[in-house]
């Protein structure tokens, strides 16, 4: 399994037509909080990734998780169950959505699991939110 891209935004939409829109694209991978300082960790922050998966099918056929960590706080977001199975494409693209409620400036990382063994086996990507520059 290989991470072939990974996209940090704010929003992902899904078209009928099945392909998907992604708003608010970062171009960094550290993020400033820059909710006033009186409520800047007491919410919840919303982000969308999107990121494909490069796969061999007979090798990568399985269930996986894909998590969520923080450093510091909580994920609100559930983990993702992925099933690869023997057949299909080889690229596989993924989107999510994340809320997360922090307690302060935190790194935020994708994981991708081994279902029943909980190795690692992927890491698709991770950014820092940080507090807004004065």
């Amino acid at each position: 399994m290989q991470v072939k891209s990974f996209v940090l935004c704010e929003q992902i939409r899904q078209e009928n037509t099945g392909k998907f829109i992604l708003l608010g694209v970062f171009g960094t991978d550290v993020i400033e909080n820059n909710i006033p300082q009186e409520n800047r960790w007491k919410n919840p922050l919303f982000f969308g990734v999107y990121f494909a998966l490069k796969v061999d099918r007979a090798v990568d056929a399985g269930f996986y998780t894909v998590k969520v960590e923080v450093d510091n706080g909580v994920v609100q977001t559930p983990e993702l169950t992925l099933e690869i199975k023997k057949e299909g494409a080889s690229n596989l693209q993924i989107p999510m959505s994340l809320a997360l409620l922090l307690k302060g400036p935190s790194e935020v990382r994708l994981n991708i699991y081994k279902k029943d063994t909980l190795e690692l086996v992927a890491e698709p990507g991770k950014f820092s939110i940080v507090n807004a520059k004065r």
